[in-house]
């Protein structure tokens, strides 16, 4: 079964002067239908590369792609199938009651409330991305978030946040009551950051497009990594980091975005599977 054509962009169809790159926003499809393929293309594509990367751990871990067409649903992956195996036509859409309403497969029902919630609290996120990598949940268990030692570690400047191991604790009320209230504590925590680092746990990472998601989730992975290195190797030189403004925030958007076009033009081209 084929899923249409891939709505690729790459870094040489976009606009550019004088063998520059001359792009200030991020590039829309204006189809709805066309941007609910673009979006599931890019979230197979992603979980594809979580599995070379090594996020992949048993049956744990999710990635959501918010639909454009009906924007309280969402789309993940089936759970149990590997993430190298997953494609486009095995993705699952969920509505706001969280049932499956497209596909064919288990869900994943281990975050419904927070990937819906943080959709109801934050129309602007269109991916969310948690995943159990190593390096981040190994540098979760410090409850520290991270220091701008790197250029790669300033880009979550002001725009992280720790959600607190006391924020689960149980209290006198139900099961359902606790679950109801951890999810709006951590939706709360989360406010307009981009990156959450849940304590003990792991790293969560929130884009305005798929590909940002994705690509802020490998580029927190790997900040985890070189701090871990540099703490065991000395302690680490912090600069004082530049503030954060709403503008660099939407930098950030279209530097993420940017970043994913090679990752996608390679895992496309090598694995065209993905695409069925």
């Amino acid at each position: 079964m084929s899923n249409g054509p891939s709505t690729a962009y790459s870094i040489l169809s976009l606009p550019h002067s004088n063998n520059r790159l001359a792009l200030d926003a991020i590039p829309r499809q204006l189809d709805p239908l066309q941007e609910r393929l673009h979006r599931k293309q890019r979230l197979a594509a992603s979980y594809r590369l979580f599995a070379r990367y090594g996020y992949e751990v048993g049956l744990a871990g999710h990635f959501t792609a918010r639909d454009p067409i009906e924007t309280d649903h969402y789309w993940i992956n089936p759970l149990g199938v590997p993430f190298s195996k997953i494609s486009v036509s095995q993705l699952l859409r969920v509505d706001a009651d969280g049932q499956v309403v497209e596909g064919e497969g288990l869900l994943n029902t281990s975050a419904l409330e927070l990937h819906h919630g943080l959709q109801r609290a934050r129309p602007e996120v269109v991916g969310i991305a948690h995943l159990h990598g190593f390096y981040g949940r190994t540098w979760s268990s410090l409850g520290q978030l991270f220091d701008p030692i790197t250029a790669e570690a300033g880009a979550f400047n002001q725009d992280q946040v720790i959600f607190p191991r006391h924020e689960l604790r149980a209290t006198d009320g139900t099961l359902e009551q606790d679950r109801d209230r951890v999810a709006r504590a951590f939706i709360d925590r989360f406010a307009d950051n981009s990156l959450l680092i849940w304590q003990n746990h792991g790293l969560w990472t929130v884009g305005e497009t798929v590909e940002s998601a994705a690509w802020k989730f490998i580029l927190a992975e790997d900040v985890a990594r070189s701090h871990l290195l540099a703490r065991a190797a000395g302690v680490p030189v912090i600069p004082q980091a530049d503030p954060v403004t709403a503008q660099s925030k939407a930098r950030n958007e279209l530097f993420g975005w940017l970043n994913f076009l090679p990752l996608w033009d390679a895992i496309s081209a090598q694995e065209p599977d993905l695409l069925a």
